[in-house]
């Protein structure tokens, strides 16, 4: 009987058999690999809602504990980012983590939009004592709880907060902000005129620098760059030309809005094509955080949407 089933495995149609059989096989691995990825994304992030703990400490601050165990200040009068942090711990996790492989210990990286330090506290853990991390954010407010979630988590040695937007050029501009949105604030273009957009009904004079002026000294290297800074990230990028040129390892992560870019003044086209002439290549971040690499002019040629790109010369870590 097994002489006679070898001998059917062997002709023509039992071997077409086998291959579809094998093929079917391969595809349910895969299928069951993917479902046992999601389902530990599933048990994560019911581990961070179980060990999630927030205490309010005034009317519009809570201090509250990172999935990644680092405590951190949030503004509790905000309706994005702060509800998250406070009921599970996380922050746009996909883009996080992403970021956090382009990191390596002693690496200095700069937050550019660090808004309440969820970056920054990341960015520290991850270069440890040898490493740097400069944090930019021009809110006083946020600012504030950036500087004071350093100094709880033992990070003073290691991160520095800048009170400054970050752009092309030196001088002052008007941030429009709303504390209810904390991820919308803004700085107006240098001739607007109208009032402030609906949801960011405050307004502050803010310092703004460009990075080439303020870090001219050659030994300043940065290894990875996180921007988000709605819309301005063209001009941030501009104003860091030089320091780009003498980084040749450097790793970006910057959110990738053309509407924003192009109401800001510098649109997509012009600020991939400023990259693309430092010679970055780029990818885009996944859902499950992986990066897949994406062509320049497709890049350029998006009009609408809002994404986290990542910009390196050399393949970073998939």
């Amino acid at each position: 009987m097994l002489a006679r089933l070898r001998r059917w495995l062997s002709a023509p149609g039992g071997r077409t058999l086998a291959r579809r059989q094998a093929a079917a096989l391969e595809r349910l691995e895969r299928r069951i690999e993917g479902v046992a990825a999601r389902l530990e994304q599933v048990a994560e992030r019911i581990e961070a809602v179980r060990m999630a703990q927030s205490a309010t400490l005034d009317d519009s601050t809570a201090l509250t504990l990172c999935a990644s165990g680092h405590m951190i200040l949030v503004d509790t009068r905000c309706r994005d980012i702060a509800p998250h942090l406070m009921m599970s711990g996380v922050w746009e996790p996909e883009y996080l983590a992403a970021f956090r492989r382009l990191i390596r210990p002693g690496d200095t990286v700069f937050d550019i939009g660090a808004n309440h330090g969820v970056y920054t506290l990341a960015a520290a853990a991850a270069v440890g004592p040898a490493g740097r991390v400069h944090a930019f954010e021009p809110n006083p407010r946020y600012a504030r709880l950036v500087e004071q979630s350093v100094r709880l988590n033992g990070f003073a040695s290691v991160v520095r907060v800048h009170r400054v937007a970050v752009s092309d050029r030196a001088g002052e501009a008007r941030l429009r902000f709303g504390f209810a949105h904390a991820g919308g604030a803004r700085l107006a273009p240098d001739d607007a005129e109208e009032p402030a957009p609906q949801g960011a009904p405050r307004a502050a004079t803010v310092r703004k620098v460009a990075l080439d002026a303020m870090f001219r000294r050659p030994e300043t290297v940065p290894h990875a760059v996180k921007l988000d800074i709605e819309g301005h990230e063209g001009f941030a990028l501009l104003g860091m030309r030089g320091l780009l040129e003498r980084s040749p390892g450097v790793r970006l992560m910057l959110e990738f809005a053309p509407r924003l870019m192009r109401d800001a003044g510098m649109g997509a086209e012009a600020t991939i094509a400023l990259l693309e002439g430092l010679g970055f290549r780029f990818w885009t971040v996944g859902a499950d955080s992986r990066l897949v690499p994406t062509e320049a002019s497709q890049l350029r040629a998006m009009e609408g949407g809002l994404m986290n790109i990542v910009a390196a010369r050399q393949a970073p870590e998939a």
